[in-house]
């Protein structure tokens, strides 16, 4: 063959491979970019939709803001509550107007469910307008009889599960989304792998460049695991803050009604008690009116002291956590005809408050949904101290948890019970007792 064709056939097979290489790395080059697109695009999906979760929360949080200020004016009269209460609805309507917004140009079928928890929030927020009202026209019994009616809290519990609910798809959606950008990353590497693997005739210079990549990949991946880690943290503190939060509202609020209401209910007793000695009434409808009047104040005595009870365990402040324990669980058991064991000490355990009203409350969870789903027979709480460590035990002999408990959606009571113990620094288990039914431990570092 001619020495200039086999210099020109040479030179092809030479160039060919060359060529064929540089394709390959700028299709390389071009399919990766489109990729750190895609993942940039998730990693700020991921963004938005934490923000969108963490605006759901303090949109709860402004309208429970609104009307703790709402029954605080109510129960007192004082008109400094009045501002708070006009404060948490302004907040409560910008944020549930800026999230309908945002999701109806993303995920319409969620703007559909804000619109349906905004209707319910104006419906709401009307009944607390009136009772504000009522109040500063001077009704203020009408105002109290309009708070007592169940329907602004079935109002609140269905604005809560909805958006409990939300959140709760949001942070699928994350999980999912963060699924999908490992996913991306990962076939980003392989992508890079080919590359280097059919380039090896440019490997100083594809391998400084696919090194340098992966090394700034690597350095975004660590980032942004920051940053969820950042969120994830901020989210855990936001919640047991506005737990603590909670627990001191229910507190005042339980003082407020103790201290003013009870008052006026007890002085009301007395002053009918009086009247009723010294005056003579010979008609048998008035005196059946004077007895219907004395039963409903002894109820409202006893309504209130059921919802002190329920906002804050009077018997957890005065006489400590094991008078409390004794007395919640031989409350449930007695109105579920169970038969209660129980093994608690003498001596009380030195707790801060925010620890004995995370066991207590977790502990009230656990005998409740015994007494809802377990289906037991007997139930046993014990409390041991042992060092440092505090272990409360409450097990039951009823049908157990499902495998799937604590991830089933809906299944907040757990989840609630587990986030209240590491809030305090504690943990909480769950785990089947022998040979039925269900054992939940808590535990917790004294000192923490």
């Amino acid at each position: 063959m001619h020495p200039i064709l086999r210099e020109g056939f040479d030179r092809q097979y030479v160039l060919l491979p060359l060529i064929a290489a540089i394709a390959l790395v700028v299709t390389a080059f071009f399919i990766q970019e489109a990729r750190r697109t895609y993942t940039r695009e998730l990693g700020e999906v991921i963004l938005i939709r934490q923000d969108r979760t963490r605006e759901i929360a303090e949109l709860f949080y402004a309208s429970i803001e609104a009307e703790s200020a709402q029954r605080g004016y109510i129960i007192t009269g004082n008109p400094e509550y009045v501002e708070p209460y006009a404060e948490g609805r302004r907040n409560t309507f910008s944020l549930m107007d800026s999230l309908i917004e945002r999701y109806e140009r993303t995920d319409p079928e969620e703007a559909a469910v804000l619109t349906g928890i905004r209707t319910r929030l104006d419906v709401k927020f009307a009944e607390m307008e009136h009772t504000i009202a009522l109040m500063r026209d001077g009704k203020t019994q009408e105002a109290a009889a309009a708070i007592k009616t169940d329907v602004g809290l079935r109002y609140m519990r269905e604005i809560r599960d909805d958006l409990e609910g939300l959140r709760e798809r949001e942070r699928q959606r994350i999980y999912e989304a963060v699924l999908e950008w490992n996913h991306e990353l990962r076939v980003s590497t392989a992508v890079n792998g080919i590359s280097a693997v059919f380039t090896l005739g440019l490997i100083v210079l594809v391998g400084l460049l696919a090194t340098r990549e992966i090394r700034r990949r690597r350095a975004a991946n660590t980032e942004l695991e920051r940053l969820v880690e950042e969120r994830t943290s901020d989210l855990k503190s936001l919640s047991a803050h506005l737990l603590r939060i909670a627990e001191r509202e229910k507190s005042a609020l339980a003082r407020e009604l103790h201290d003013e209401l009870g008052g006026l209910l007890v002085a009301t007793r007395m002053d009918l008690a009086q009247l009723r000695r010294r005056t003579v009434i010979p008609d048998a409808d008035a005196e059946a009116r004077w007895k219907r009047i004395d039963a409903a104040l002894t109820a409202g005595v006893e309504l209130k002291r059921r919802i002190i009870e329920e906002l804050r365990p009077t018997l957890l402040d005065n006489l400590g956590l094991v008078a409390a324990l004794r007395w919640q669980a031989e409350q449930t058991c007695a109105v579920g005809r169970l038969k209660l064991e129980l093994d608690l000490p003498d001596d009380e355990p030195v707790l801060n408050d925010d620890a004995g009203i995370a066991i207590f409350r977790c502990v009230q969870e656990a005998l409740a949904n015994v007494l809802k789903h377990a289906r037991a027979t007997q139930v046993k709480l014990a409390l041991r101290q042992s060092g440092s460590a505090l272990v409360v035990v409450i097990e039951d002999d009823g049908i157990g948890l499902p495998a799937d408990a604590a991830r089933r959606a809906g299944s907040h009571g757990l989840k609630q019970m587990r986030f209240r113990m590491q809030a305090v620094g504690g943990e909480m288990t769950a785990e089947a007792a022998q040979p039925r039914g269900t054992r939940m431990t808590l535990f917790l570092t004294l000192g923490t």
